[in-house]
């Protein structure tokens, strides 16, 4: 039986918190205490849950180098024509939870089937689409939506945490206990080594735009319970609705190297939320704001990147010495 390794355990546990760790120390020091209190701490986990979702439904989609940039446009439609039918039919909350991830399950199956139908990058297809989602909405409720305190209730304790801890738990398992996880894994490694052993990648990646869809619903129901309306958009503004989400998705990428990814996005979106909040607490402007996490997400990218090649060289490094030990250990036996 192989004996279970606590020391890379603990280095694990030690690598996937020293980020968020620092981040508060810094901001606690840099700001004198202002944001090391138990109000703030809880009001950032709170705020980072509907970036938690948007990452959620993002990183199924990355998981088979996919970007789904309608994301935010998804949310903002089904906020407004969800909210919208759960007035007119009278069924409060519930009408909410429902109408929003069925109109974003519908969003993400078209366009699931448009990107296996017209056969063009991701990225393109997800601008097109956004633009579409944005505008939609205007055509059948022009003032967006607006919904009484009663219908909010969601996006208030203990409700949250409950949605948080349940949509965790769903993506654990898709990734980590289903088919579908091995799947897409498997397509995320290599597509062509998938496809020749009989997997159908474009269904996989159909799925992943279901499945994801399932989890910006749920965003999209925390984002309009939080905000208590929503406004039609334009121009692609609905981006900035997913951005914070979006920055989580890399951090996460970055820290699943030492914990899993489910875990990674808790961990990697916080830390962006905890990271934009302690930039408000210092009145540092949005643009400053978003040069630092940029900045930020580039040394951790860079790092990721290159840190298959450091590990090479070590053990390219640790062959060439013993080769160097073995040969003249084999010159003292031929003198002998």
């Amino acid at each position: 039986m192989k004996k279970f390794d606590y020391k890379r355990l603990i280095k694990n546990i030690i690598f996937s918190l020293i980020i968020p760790a620092g981040i508060f120390l810094i901001f606690a020091v840099m700001t004198e205490g202002r944001t090391a209190t138990v109000r703030v701490f809880t009001t950032t986990i709170r705020q980072s849950i509907v970036p938690m979702m948007i990452c959620f439904g993002l990183m199924l989609n990355m998981n088979v180098g996919m970007i789904n940039f309608s994301a935010g446009a998804m949310i903002t439609f089904a906020g407004i024509i969800g909210g919208n039918l759960a007035r007119l039919t009278g069924t409060g909350v519930f009408g909410v939870l429902l109408f929003c991830i069925l109109i974003t399950l519908a969003l993400g199956a078209v366009t699931g089937v448009l990107y296996r139908l017209i056969r063009v990058p991701s990225m393109v297809l997800t601008i097109g689409t956004l633009m579409i989602w944005e505008a939609a909405p205007y055509t059948v409720f022009p003032n967006g939506a607006n919904l009484p305190s009663s219908m909010t209730i969601l996006a208030r304790e203990p409700y949250i945490y409950i949605l948080l801890a349940v949509m965790f738990l769903i993506f654990y398992i898709l990734l980590n206990k289903t088919a579908f996880g091995y799947n897409l894994s498997a397509v995320g490694n290599n597509q062509a080594i998938a496809n020749s052993v009989g997997l159908d990648s474009d269904k996989i990646k159909f799925l992943s735009f279901l499945f994801g869809s399932l989890f910006l619903g749920v965003g999209a129901v925390l984002h309009l319970s939080s905000m208590g309306e929503l406004r039609n958009v334009t121009t692609m503004s609905s981006m900035n609705v997913m951005m914070d989400g979006f920055m989580g998705v890399f951090m996460a990428m970055f820290l699943s190297r030492y914990c899993n990814i489910s875990i990674a996005v808790i961990i990697g979106t916080f830390s962006m939320k905890m990271l934009s909040n302690g930039f408000i607490a210092m009145g540092f402007s949005s643009t400053a704001r978003d040069v630092v996490q940029g900045l930020l997400l580039l040394a951790l990218l860079t790092i990721s990147a290159n840190a298959g090649l450091i590990e090479t060289r070590r053990a390219d490094k640790t062959f060439k010495e013993e080769a160097i030990r073995e040969y003249h250990s084999r010159g003292k036996a031929g003198v002998r």
